[in-house]
């Protein structure tokens, strides 16, 4: 057989084997690690015959970036169920009906799964799979506890709950999504002669910690200064508490407050130490950013931090809400340069060894089509290979 041919062959077999994935986000924030990760299992699974369309309240930046990735976007929302707001609900319910029909995905994925969002009620109707994001209590009364077949989380302690709950068989763990290209032009630091910085980057919101942050970096005995940088600290209750706290502590003089950057590597690459003060956590990418980085790490022992964060070898984890215990794991690292490189070249080792992002959207991949086999064990070969793989099964 001519290579021509074999490539025709082989084009033609990715396409009768394209899964299309239905995924709804919340947030089309690009602050956000979630919506990143979206984004990036988009990029990562394509190759794997798996394309994407994002649903949401989608911005412009969200849409070039998801456009750049060979994703489609939907700028349409679901709403969740309401005895109250019933007749409003059914009429969404409907226009997702149309949706589905029009767009004609193998599996709808809600990356927020909620209180029985219409977008899950109608692909249950239309006998089409729903994963949905692992995280959060479970809930015996919510609707989608019916409809969502398979259950998603990067890590075991994100999907803690569930997996204590009735729908622990249906969670999956997949691994990060994290991309070191995310931080690609990290070079050789340069600190020269200044107190050592720093850096805190992530959401201005409480469970972040911040007002623990800054009662920790009071209390410090080593000189050093705070970078908080992140969302947008003219905006909100939480940023002008925190805004008010260093202004009455007198700390202002070593304090830089900086709203979201883009260029994540060069504030990285200015910073001594990274501080993640979380209350509750997953497995946040920032901390891996920061490793890839060989930052130190100081971060709160809660959620799936403790699964990247080995303490004393490749970081350093504090009790969450124990300022004191932050202030002497910040202390210890900033009067010693020589900690400071132990844990940041062991962070680093960790990431380069651990952390697969293609190993991760494989997983992903496997799933999605597991979940359509299982919704069509009878038809699973002419969906794949018969004429029904262009016309899809009837819902």
């Amino acid at each position: 057989m001519s290579r021509t041919l074999a490539t025709q062959s082989s084009a033609e077999r990715d396409a009768r084997d394209e899964l299309h994935v239905l995924m709804e986000l919340s947030s089309s924030d690009l602050r956000i690690g979630a919506v990143n990760d979206a984004i990036d299992l988009a990029a990562l699974a394509r190759p794997l015959g798996v394309r994407f369309t994002f649903a949401g309240p989608l911005g412009e930046k969200f849409t070039a970036a998801a456009t750049r990735h060979g994703a489609d976007v939907l700028r349409a929302t679901s709403l969740v169920f309401s005895r109250s707001g019933l007749p409003l609900y059914a009429l969404d319910v409907a226009r997702w009906l149309e949706r589905l029909a029009r767009y004609r995905p193998d599996v709808v994925h809600l990356n927020y799964s909620g209180y029985g969002p219409s977008l899950a009620c109608a692909a249950h109707i239309c006998r089409i799979p729903i994963a949905g994001r692992a995280s959060g209590a479970f809930i015996e009364s919510n609707p989608s506890n019916r409809w969502v077949d398979t259950l998603l989380a990067n890590c075991s302690p994100q999907a803690s709950e569930l997996l204590a709950s009735p729908l622990a068989p249906r969670v999956v763990v997949t691994g990060d999504l994290f991309r070191p290209a995310r931080i690609s032009g990290i070079n050789q630091r340069q600190i020269g002669m200044r107190a050592p910085r720093i850096l805190f980057l992530g959401q201005l919101v409480e469970r972040k910690g911040l007002h623990v942050l800054v009662e920790a970096f009071v209390r410090m005995v080593v000189d050093a200064e705070l970078w908080i940088v992140g969302g947008d600290w003219g905006t909100g209750e939480y940023p002008a508490r925190i805004r008010g706290a260093i202004e009455s502590l007198g700390i202002r003089n070593r304090v830089t407050l900086l709203n979201h950057r883009e260029n994540v590597a060069a504030l990285l690459q200015q910073a001594d130490i990274f501080v993640l003060p979380s209350l509750s956590e997953a497995r946040p990418p920032s901390i891996l950013e920061a490793m890839l980085a060989e930052l130190p790490v100081v971060a709160s022992d809660v959620g799936g931090i403790p699964t990247a964060i080995d303490h004393e070898r490749t970081g350093l984890l504090v009790p969450p809400g124990d300022a004191g215990a932050l202030a002497d794991a910040l202390d210890r690292l900033a009067a010693s340069e020589a900690t400071r490189i132990q844990l940041g070249r062991a962070g680093r080792d960790y990431v380069e060894q651990e952390c697969c992002p293609e190993r991760t959207a494989r997983t992903y991949v496997e799933t999605y089509r597991a979940m359509v086999e299982r919704a069509h064990p009878a038809a699973r070969h002419v969906y794949r290979t018969g004429p029904l793989a262009r016309v899809r099964l009837t819902r």
